[in-house]
Parts: C-alpha cells; sequence; structure tokens
C-alpha cells in the first residue's frame, strides 16, 4: 500500500515538473534575487548613509513616546465606528510602536539599536543590512511562491477533471483519499521548498552584500515584547512564511472545489489570495469580530507579532493561530468530501 501510494506521489510530482516548471520556477527565483541584489547594491552606493537618516526616526525616546501618543489621539478623535473597528487607521500600530519604545528605554537599549519587525515596512530595502534585505528579498518571492501553488494546485483539480485525465486515472483501484493527498502533498512539498530556496539566496546574497552586521529584532504582540537577533529574527519570518504557504494551499484547494472549471478557480484563486480580496471583503462586512473568525484576516500571523498589528482592532496572535488551523481543518475536510464525491 505504502508502494502504491509513493508512486501516487512521484506521479503528482512528474506532472508539476513535466515542462520543467520546478527549473523554471528555480530560475526565476534567482534572477529575482540578483536583480534585487544589483538594486540594493546601487541604491547603497547612491544613498549611502543618508537612508539610515531616513528610516531611524529623530529625538529621544521620551520625544517619540510622546509624538506617537499625540498622533494615535487624533487620529481617534476623527476616526468613525467603522475606523475603530478596523485598524485601517493604524491605532494598533501606533499602541504596538508605543510598547516597543516604552520596552526598550526600560531596558536601557541604545537608542537607534533596535529594529522593529514589520511586514509592511516600505523603507526596509533601504536599511542596507542583511536582515533587511532578506525580508525585502522574501516579501517579493512569496509572492512568486504563493502563485506558483495556486497554478499548481488549480491545474491538478481542475486542470485534470477538465480535460479527462483524473477520470483515466481513477480506472484504476486507487483510494480517491489517497490520490488527493497526493496531489496536495506534492504541491505543499515544492511550494516550501522554494520558500527554503529563497530564504537561502536572499540571506546568503544579504550577507555577502552588506556583511554579517545588524540591530537586534523587537517583536510586539499586544504589549509583550521580545527582543532577539537578526538571524533569529529571519528564521521565526522564514517559519511564519512556510505555516503562510501550507495555509493558502488549504485555502487554494478549497476554492478549486468550488468552481467546476480551470479558468474559474485560478481566477478566484488569484483575486481572493495574490490580491487580497478575502481581507478586502471582511473590511467592506464591517461587522463586529468578523475579524476574528475570518480566515484571511487570521491566516497573516506576522502581523500578530509586527508594530503592523492585526487587521481587525483586538484580534491577538493567540487567538489568530487556532482560528487559521479550523479553518485550514474545514478546507482539508471540505476538500477531500468534495472530491469523493466527484463523479469523474
Amino acid at each position: 500500500m505504502n508502494n502504491k501510494f509513493n508512486d501516487l506521489l512521484w506521479c503528482e510530482f512528474y506532472k508539476i515538473n513535466r515542462k520543467h516548471t520546478i527549473i523554471k520556477l528555480v530560475a526565476a527565483i534567482l534572477v529575482i534575487v540578483l536583480a534585487l541584489t544589483v538594486l540594493s547594491a546601487v541604491l547603497k552606493e547612491l544613498l549611502g548613509d543618508v537612508a539610515g537618516s531616513l528610516v531611524d526616526g529623530n529625538g529621544s525616546y521620551d520625544e517619540r513616546i510622546a509624538a506617537l501618543k499625540a498622533e494615535m489621539q487624533a487620529v481617534q478623535e476623527l476616526s468613525n465606528w467603522t475606523d475603530k473597528l478596523i485598524i485601517g487607521n493604524t491605532i494598533g500600530s501606533y499602541k504596538a510602536k508605543i510598547a516597543v519604545l516604552e520596552f526598550l528605554k526600560a531596558h536601557n537599549y541604545a537608542l537607534g539599536g533596535v529594529t522593529n519587525f514589520s511586514q509592511n515596512d516600505g523603507m526596509m530595502f533601504f536599511k542596507f543590512n542583511f536582515f533587511s534585505f532578506t525580508q525585502a528579498c522574501m516579501s517579493v518571492l512569496m509572492s512568486v511562491v504563493i502563485i506558483f501553488l495556486i497554478v499548481a494546485c488549480c491545474k491538478s483539480v481542475n486542470g485534470e477533471y477538465s480535460s479527462g485525465a483524473m477520470k483515466m486515472q481513477l480506472m484504476r483501484p486507487i483510494s480517491k483519499n489517497k490520490f488527493f493527498t497526493a496531489k496536495w502533498l506534492s504541491v505543499v512539498v515544492i511550494a516550501e521548498a522554494m520558500t527554503l530556496l529563497s530564504f537561502a539566496l536572499s540571506f546568503i546574497l544579504g550577507l555577502i552584500l552588506h556583511g554579517p552586521v545588524a540591530n537586534n529584532v523587537a517583536f510586539v504582540a499586544g504589549n509583550a515584547v521580545t527582543v532577539v537577533s537578526p538571524i533569529a529574527a529571519l528564521i521565526i519570518d522564514l517559519l511564519l512564511n512556510m505555516i503562510k504557504v501550507f495555509a493558502f494551499t488549504q485555502a487554494t484547494m478549497f476554492l478549486c472545489f468550488l468552481c467546476n472549471s480551470y479558468g474559474k478557480a485560478i481566477v478566484l484563486a488569484l483575486l481572493m489570495i495574490v490580491f487580497d480580496f478575502g481581507t478586502y471583503i471582511e473590511y467592506l462586512l464591517a461587522l463586529p469580530y468578523v475579524g476574528y473568525l475570518a480566515f484571511f484576516a487570521n491566516a497573516n500571523w506576522a502581523s500578530g507579532i509586527s508594530v503592523d498589528a492585526p487587521i481587525f482592532k483586538g484580534m491577538t496572535i493567540w487567538v489568530m493561530i487556532p482560528v487559521t488551523m479550523i479553518w485550514c481543518a474545514f478546507f482539508m475536510w471540505f476538500s477531500y468530501r468534495k472530491f469523493n464525491k466527484k463523479e469523474v
């Protein structure tokens, strides 16, 4: 039985790589990383130390805390009930930044010696150290990996169903559960491997280009702040990206079974996952607790431990984790159920 499953799994790997897809994906990742490396080197040469003054901020801890509190109060006074539910006005981000500054001040950290962990820091590419470079590269490369897993899932399920290839395979005495597991596992394994490869290339080139020196990194969950080394922070970021790949694979499989055709499935998956329409829908609903229960809001665990703060007010990483796991379990249950009932 194990041999049969192994054969199924290798067959799925072969189908994904039938047109040298994996080699092309690796080549694309390498080209993107090299392009970002060249861009970073040019910007470093042009801007030098000027970029540091643009991103580090000015003033003492007390002055920064007072300025952030004043900004937060002004935003709160202008906000309506929707703004108080949704953290589009960055109230949560203000609170996270204040908590980090108060922690650093209380523990006598040198001013400017610690970097906030942020998943949406548009200036991180200009900080010119291996931590910021690796994180910036990963933010770009993760979009490539996620697009790959969406296409692979949709081809594996909807593409084979539409073409009739699935019918031919299921004429053999194969368990549908094992058949689906092989399809799902092949996509997950390749996507996770590409995530690891992206990280390794970004990290190595970042060290070569910028050297081994970088600030420690502060993570914040509510009012709890932890400062870790830059390498430890990158490992945490890598794990979060791998979790995102796993969760988005489950979500894509679910979306595939909502549509019968390959075209509809891939368009829906791209809109919901890559272009983040799932989160925009949650914005539009603007209902109490929708953020606590919705998949897309909770799947982004990085926001739960960064100064960007979760999307919806009141969410914490400790709620986001179990909610995401429940959604993933539902997606897999639904996918297996639909696949077993699928008429081929």
